[in-house]
């Protein structure tokens, strides 16, 4: 159905865009994954991803669906989940221990090709705000859940969400332009 009138995101920021649909949507998502994943910490991961998508793909202004949108972003999702699970048999690794491995040698090429490609990503962190780049690596360097997170730096869950998605959003942008 047209309609003269201007969409209400319209007028908004990529980022206040973005951070609508979450607020609107997250719920939605969250029961979506809820009712397939077994892990707690995949559903925040697997709804994390839907927004991180969204976010690299713009604002999200030119979706004339966005529900839609969202919930067929999420079933790629979901399949992406299962097909990488199912490749890289998750459930049934073990892990590594150097002591059952001493032999196992990095040559130089090795040691230059990983020193490069930290330097990359230190690029990009330190584009980051201060406050997003602390959150993102309290999350993913140091492992803390989110609400931990918000509870350390006295902030929201929701905050620390939406400084989660800029710097995942950010990270994607940067390292497929290298």
């Amino acid at each position: 159905m047209a309609s003269d009138q201007p969409h209400p995101h319209t007028t908004l920021t990529q980022s206040e865009r973005l951070d609508t649909l979450s607020r609107e949507y997250r719920p939605a998502l969250s029961r979506y994954f809820g009712k397939r994943a077994y892990q707690q910490a995949d559903v925040e991961d697997l709804v994390q991803e839907v927004l991180v998508r969204l976010a690299v793909r713009g604002d999200g202004s030119d979706i004339e669906q966005p529900e839609a949108y969202l919930m067929r972003t999420a079933t790629n999702v979901w399949r992406d989940f299962l097909r990488k699970k199912r490749t890289h048999a998750q459930d049934f690794h073990e892990e590594f221990l150097e002591e059952r491995h001493p032999n196992a040698e990095v040559g130089p090429d090795h040691v230059l090709a990983a020193m490069e490609s930290v330097e990359v990503i230190l690029a990009a962190l330190n584009e980051l705000p201060e406050r997003t780049r602390q959150i993102f690596l309290l999350c993913r360097v140091e492992g803390l859940r989110q609400k931990r997170v918000a509870n350390r730096l006295g902030i929201s869950v929701s905050a620390v969400e939406k400084h989660m998605i800029k710097a995942i959003a950010h990270l994607a942008i940067y390292l497929n332009k290298k």
